[in-house]
């Protein structure tokens, strides 16, 4: 094999690693890392929002105390959410309702700010054809998904036709 031959056949592969140690640099420094910046959430198993309100020491200090009501909670009906931090003070909350056993879509009611640390809102739960629905409700200070610390379950209950 001649030189030229050999540098023609050399040159695609030197291109190819040298494209592939660059986007390993770049996916380095560019996509978020995972380990310690990682939010740490809290999933208390004790306490159930469907039967009463819900409150949980929180990472970063502090309570969260989490309600729902009226209970029970049902699917179609609209609930009144309220959320109260005994050390955080975010200008507004989201809470994320998301089904657990499947999608249900995007539920992310916002919550105004009604005092420090407290926040209200209204939120409302898709129709569910099955007899039971876990659910998670992730608290999201100021909406963001990086800052939550707080995720309750509940489960839902499907209401006979004519039933209470």
């Amino acid at each position: 094999m001649t030189p030229s031959q050999m540098l023609s056949w050399a040159a695609p592969w030197a291109a190819a690693l040298l494209g592939l140690a660059a986007l390993w640099i770049w996916a380095d420094r560019l996509l978020p890392e995972r380990g310690a910046d990682t939010a740490v959430i809290v999933e208390p198993s004790d306490c159930d929002l469907a039967a009463r309100a819900c409150t949980t020491p929180l990472p970063s200090g502090g309570t969260l105390r989490v309600a729902i009501e009226p209970r029970p909670i049902r699917h179609l009906e609209p609930l009144n959410v309220e959320v109260t931090f005994s050390e955080q003070d975010p200008e507004w909350v989201e809470i994320d309702l998301s089904g657990v056993e499947m999608f249900m879509g995007y539920h992310r009611p916002r919550l105004e700010r009604v005092a420090q640390g407290q926040y209200r809102g209204e939120a409302v739960l898709p129709a569910c054809t099955g007899e039971q629905m876990t659910w998670a409700a992730t608290v999201l200070p100021e909406g963001a998904a990086d800052r939550a610390e707080a995720r309750f379950h509940f489960v839902t209950r499907r209401t006979p036709v004519g039933g209470t």
